[in-house]
């Protein structure tokens, strides 16, 4: 289990920076002043603070184990 939730930390960390990365560069542009723009952005925002909710019990769980190891 510890292998692949290790595996499912890295995509997680990855895909955080490549959001950031991709907002970055939505704000960089002229998309962003536009209403258009304004609700892909925020949609976008939204969806990936969804998708990124897991993150935190994932990295809990990760810690949780790491700690039981360590005691044994």
């Amino acid at each position: 289990m510890s292998l692949s939730l290790n595996s499912l930390l890295k995509v997680f960390k990855l895909l955080h920076i490549v959001g950031l990365m991709g907002l970055a560069i939505l704000f960089a542009t002229d998309l962003g002043q536009t209403v258009n723009g304004m609700v892909v952005i925020s949609s976008l925002l939204g969806l990936g603070g969804v998708m990124i909710s897991p993150f935190p019990v994932a990295i809990f769980i990760q810690w949780a184990s790491d700690s039981k190891q360590k005691d044994l």
